[in-house]
């Protein structure tokens, strides 16, 4: 199955335009978590989960020539058992079916300001 953080990274650094995930359906296998602030670190839950909310925006910023992404996810699952899990997105998003996300994309206005410069 898909890694779908990695797909979406992908998109994002391969094209100038950011991105924003608005909505999306279907379930995850596998998914690593940012664990909370006070206890740092991640954790990693594998299974099947039913994706509740996946939300979050991708954007590329370049600097002296370099390009860098910035940007996450967040996800809420929901387990066979009824249990929801969720957070910040900080490794794998495995796909356990056919994950339908509606993405938006945009040109960033700090993008759009640098042409009419070049432009000039």
């Amino acid at each position: 199955m898909q890694d779908l953080l990695g797909k979406l990274m992908w998109f994002s650094q391969n094209s100038t335009r950011a991105v924003c995930i608005l909505s999306a359906n279907g379930a995850i296998s596998n998914v690593t978590l940012q664990q909370s602030a006070t206890s740092g670190g991640t954790v990693t839950y594998d299974g099947r989960f039913e994706i509740l909310s996946l939300c979050g925006s991708f954007m590329v910023c370049e600097s002296d020539g370099q390009r860098s992404r910035t940007g996450g996810l967040s996800v809420s699952l929901s387990g066979p058992d009824g249990r929801v899990l969720g957070g910040n997105v900080a490794g794998l998003l495995t796909a356990a079916s056919p994950v339908q996300m509606i993405v938006g994309s945009f040109v960033p206005a700090s993008q759009k300001q640098r042409k009419k410069q070049r432009r000039k």
